[in-house]
């Protein structure tokens, strides 16, 4: 599927994410992870705004993923950090759909 030169791929199934766990998933060779938030999948970046972390062991809280390593917040809906400590850079995120027949999540590219 394409939208606007962007094309979905297909990274997962609903039923296989449980509800605010990360879970690693890889599109294109890119590693990314995904959180569900009741029926919304959101995609983001797997490196911490430093880009030196993984964010996989990260903890989700509300709307924001918290770095294991600096403790650092992100949105995980936009990727922008709360800037409260060392790490000022955001994360990339990535739109996503669901289909609601099917239950499989697709990310944007």
């Amino acid at each position: 599927m394409a939208l606007r030169n962007r094309v979905l791929h297909r990274v997962a199934n609903l039923g296989t994410l449980k509800e605010r766990k990360l879970v690693r998933a890889r599109f294109e060779g890119k590693p990314i992870l995904l959180v569900r938030i009741m029926n919304n999948v959101f995609a983001l970046e797997s490196r911490c705004g430093e880009g030196c972390k993984s964010l996989a062991s990260g903890i989700v809280e509300g709307f924001y993923i918290r770095c294991p390593w600096y403790h650092e917040y992100y949105d995980i809906r936009t990727g922008e950090p709360l800037g409260v400590l060392q790490c000022k850079s955001g994360i990339k995120t990535y739109k996503t759909k669901v289909d609601e027949k099917t239950g499989d999540v697709f990310v944007y590219l």
